[in-house]
């Protein structure tokens, strides 16, 4: 089962933590939309961030070390985890998303 872990600070999701394997259908969405959301706020936004993933994959850490001043970053992030939301809602028992 994937396992995706929300952290919050001072009410913004701080990162975003995906770990293990499930679904082949699944695991693709969790990681087009996780990849998606790096390059978007890499393309679309001055915030500062890093990403980090495990060389056999399995895991990977999106983390914002510091946001925008137009809040683009903070809307992809919840965008993100909106987008999970609703594939854990058609594939509860391939993906859990814990808040």
């Amino acid at each position: 089962m994937i396992e995706i872990r929300i952290e919050r600070t001072q009410n913004k999701i701080s990162s975003v933590s995906v770990e293990n394997h499930g679904d082949p259908i699944v695991c693709s969405a969790v990681s087009v939309l996780l990849l998606n959301t790096c390059n978007s706020i890499e393309s679309f936004t001055d915030a500062l961030f890093s990403f980090d993933c495990a060389e056999n994959g399995g895991s990977a850490v999106l983390t914002v070390t510091e946001y925008d001043k137009e809040g683009k970053a903070e809307l992809l992030m919840n965008s993100l985890v909106l987008g999970y939301r609703s594939i854990e809602e058609s594939y509860s028992d391939e993906i859990v998303v814990i808040d």
